[in-house]
């Protein structure tokens, strides 16, 4: 994977008093976790602790990117697939390796199952009306989950997957992020979206190589799961209405950029703070995996990952 470099004059980039300028990696998920909790990002990126289980949710939206990203590219070059059976196969393959952590709302493997393939086969008819054709770059490959990383000011490197970039009927180039949630979202959380700020901000450093002359939107698709209800007028799983929003304006972008570089200097700067809030929007839940070793150094639950290497 390539790096691309940002070099933003106007972003402040004096190095902060007694800070190290060793190289910061970040994500929107990393990002957001250490904006979120400082604490939580420490346990999880310097400590390496993580839940010995997973959420249900991670393995469904896995297994459904797998499936809709076969789906888009078959579908591009006028081929078909089973985007079903590619869900199955892949959730199964997810489960079977962990203790898979279930909420209320499902019964078990089964009920996960019958709603990914009804969600898909949602998908795979909006996806045929739409108008929407997956983009190829310059080698004629398609950007369908496409990792890209870009060197920010200041020694930070901000990592983002692309789920698709896709050409409307009227020719715009959009960053379409796909999502399985449990409702949809709003406009005004695409307006807002750091998320796709950071997607944009990859894209933009890597147009040029990928042979993308500009990019006009970026939205959500938000494919939202429920049970496949057992009553008839029940709702179910469904494919939501895109929310689609103009490109981020420069100003917007270089204002992202410089929140991550006041994220960067909280970590060279070890400031781990712990963040309660108030009590109706606290991150301080049974949610959080770090709740009993943050509030009572009981580490049950918990267990350390193993190292990753890291691609230069």
């Amino acid at each position: 994977m390539t790096t691309a470099v940002v070099s933003q004059a106007s972003v402040a980039s004096a190095r902060p008093p007694g800070s190290a300028e060793f190289d910061v990696y970040l994500s929107h998920s990393s990002s957001t976790l250490m904006e979120k909790c400082g604490a939580a990002y420490a346990y999880r990126y310097r400590d390496r602790l993580e839940s010995v289980t997973s959420s249900v949710n991670l393995g469904f939206g896995s297994a459904f990117d797998q499936a809709v990203s076969a789906f888009v590219i078959a579908d591009l070059y006028g081929l078909s697939v089973d985007a079903n059976a590619i869900f199955v196969s892949a959730y199964k393959e997810w489960a079977a390796t962990r203790v898979v952590d279930f909420s209320t709302r499902w019964k078990g493997h089964d009920d996960i199952l019958a709603t990914g393939e009804l969600l898909l086969s949602r998908f795979v008819e909006w996806w045929k009306v739409s108008g929407l054709e997956v983009m190829v770059d310059l080698q004629g490959m398609p950007l369908v989950q496409r990792e890209l990383r870009v060197r920010l000011p200041r020694n930070v490197v901000y990592t983002a997957i692309l789920d698709l970039v896709v050409m409307t009927p009227d020719g715009e180039v959009v960053i379409l992020d796909v999502k399985t949630p449990s409702q949809d979202s709003t406009e005004l959380f695409a307006l807002n979206s750091g998320q796709l700020t950071g997607q944009q901000l990859v894209l933009d450093a890597h147009k040029e190589s990928l042979g993308i002359a500009s990019i006009d939107k970026v939205g959500f698709l938000n494919a939202v799961k429920r049970p496949v209800p057992q009553k008839k007028d029940a709702e179910g799983p469904v494919v939501a209405p895109m929310h689609l929003v103009p490109a981020r304006t420069p100003e917007q972008v270089e204002e992202y950029i410089q929140s991550r570089l006041w994220i960067a200097d909280d970590i060279r700067r070890k400031r781990f703070a712990r963040r309660s809030l108030d009590s109706y929007c606290t991150p301080c839940t049974t949610m959080c995996d770090f709740h009993l070793w943050c509030s009572k150094q009981i580490r049950d639950g918990l267990h350390v990952r193993p190292p990753r290497s890291r691609s230069t």
